[in-house]
């Protein structure tokens, strides 16, 4: 405060004014985050099947006419925090291109209670989400073909329960409130120009369908992938993010939970957290002196999710945090400012600027947050009649689980503690899903017949879920 600065969230201009947004708090280069996780993808029966010239057939509705030499599927990871989206060439099933950025809606909320809260706030309250979420689909759609979006003759989406109702513009009254029913868990297909989105005429927008109020598309689109060539044994996929599901694969059946994880892992909720960016801090170690590497070997201006994660761990290690997660007073590079401890990271950029520093609410954040992922897995466990040592895989899934370090997760006490080659780092498998079900109608198919299979479990009704959350809260 005595140098000037003021927190950007708690300024309110008293009228019009100019704000400077320096070069190094940009987002960067976002496809470094969520992306295709493979080059090509199966279609065993093809969604569109040419016609005549650039008209292609879905069904009985007729597409095009469709620019350029073939027609193209636009598949959209529509998360929480993060939108990505991936250009298939709708007859080979090759993952062109892939792009990612912040989804919009991160404007009105950075998790799903937050936006739903805005979207009951009135109808111009839900336009707001569900115009932020087309807006940032149809540039994601410019960017990856240079502009010519009518090569676009599909869009499939795949999100979490709410997501993807806020998107179709369906009700989320039952969403909000115990016990968490959804308008639909069907796949909806419906006209693409009536979200506005200027591809193909005849094009269309499929929604993957989903599994109960808070596990999706997202999630079912992940399991399609999966499952094409799963695991043997008994497995668990933890597909992680501000919202995050997990399956288990145990006696020839599934079953899954959603966590409220919330975006610790994801930068947010941290106080220099960032979008995994240059120059965001992604690891670290604490040995004799304090090591930090940066996205792009730039220097620090956050720190990332997989960077706090690293940083909890570090400390642990060292015994600067202890197993209640309270920092050591007299610890290195622990300081208290207003009665409050932090750790300091290191000195800002220049020397008027303030030193990055990791505060004791902000291990809270990381705890709650790993608290809340290991009591779904425990639980799913625990109902199946398991221990972790049953469990001969699991599948860490997610942008977030694509780059953590897992002896980092398993420090925290975010995975149990198993061998690692049965710890398998997959990807953004719900991305790759949804290119399977743009351009595949066996993929469709295979998801509609497992969003009903799947055993739903609510952790909230779960017996003793405090005492496990609190126990799962200690690292």
């Amino acid at each position: 405060m005595a140098a000037g600065w003021r927190r950007a969230c708690k300024t309110f201009p008293v009228g019009d004014c100019t704000v400077h947004v320096p070069q190094h708090s940009a987002a960067g280069d976002l496809s470094i985050g969520k992306r295709a996780a493979e080059d090509m993808v199966p279609i065993e029966i093809p969604v569109l099947v040419p016609t005549v010239d650039q008209y292609w057939r879905r069904g009985a509705t007729i597409v095009g006419p469709v620019t350029g030499s073939t027609v193209l599927g636009l598949a959209v990871d529509l998360g929480t925090t993060n939108l990505a989206a991936a250009l298939v060439d709708m007859t080979s099933g090759q993952v062109l291109r892939s792009r990612s950025r912040v989804n919009p809606q991160t404007a009105f909320g950075g998790d799903i209670i937050s936006r739903l809260t805005h979207a009951l706030g009135g109808a111009d309250q839900y336009r707001d989400l569900q115009s932020a979420a087309i807006d940032g689909i149809a540039a994601l759609a410019t960017e990856l073909t240079d502009g010519d979006t009518q090569r676009i003759g599909e869009i499939a989406v795949v999100g979490n329960t709410v997501m993807q109702h806020l998107l179709l513009g369906l009700a989320v009254d039952g969403l909000a409130r115990v016990p968490f029913t959804p308008a639909t868990k069907a796949a909806v297909e419906q006209p693409a120009a009536d979200f506005g989105l200027a591809v193909a005429p005849g094009a269309q927008l499929y929604c993957a369908p989903s599994v109960a109020g808070f596990v999706g598309g997202d999630h079912v689109a992940a399991l399609i992938d999966v499952l094409a060539d799963p695991p043997a044994g008994t497995w668990a996929l933890l597909d992680i993010g501000t919202n995050t599901e997990i399956s288990l694969h145990a006696h020839g059946k599934l079953t899954s939970v959603s966590c409220a994880s919330g975006p610790a892992f994801e930068g947010g909720g941290i106080t220099w957290g960032m979008r995994a960016a240059p120059g965001a801090i992604e690891r670290a170690t604490l040995d004799d002196e304090l090591r930090l590497s940066t996205i792009g070997g730039r220097p620090p201006i956050g720190i990332c999710g997989s960077g706090a994660l690293s940083l909890v761990a570090a400390l642990r290690r060292s015994q600067i945090v202890n197993a209640r997660g309270r920092l050591d007073r007299d610890g290195p590079c622990v300081r208290e400012r207003q009665g409050k401890r932090e750790f300091v990271l290191s000195d800002g950029l220049d020397a008027a600027a303030p030193p990055l520093v990791f505060t004791q609410t902000d291990i809270r954040a990381i705890q709650l947050a790993k608290g809340a992922i290991r009591t779904g897995l425990d639980v799913l466990l625990v109902e199946a009649g398991l221990a972790t040592r049953d469990l001969d895989h699991i599948l860490v899934a997610g942008a977030f689980g694509s780059f953590i370090d897992i002896d980092d997760a398993i420090t925290i006490g975010l995975l149990p503690d198993m061998p690692r080659r049965r710890i398998v780092q997959v990807g953004n498998v719900a991305g790759t899903g949804a290119c399977r079900l743009v351009a595949c109608l066996k993929a469709r198919a295979r998801a509609a017949r497992l969003a009903t299979d799947i055993h739903y479990l609510e952790l909230a009704s779960w017996p003793d879920f405090d005492t496990l959350f609190a126990s799962n809260c200690l690292m």
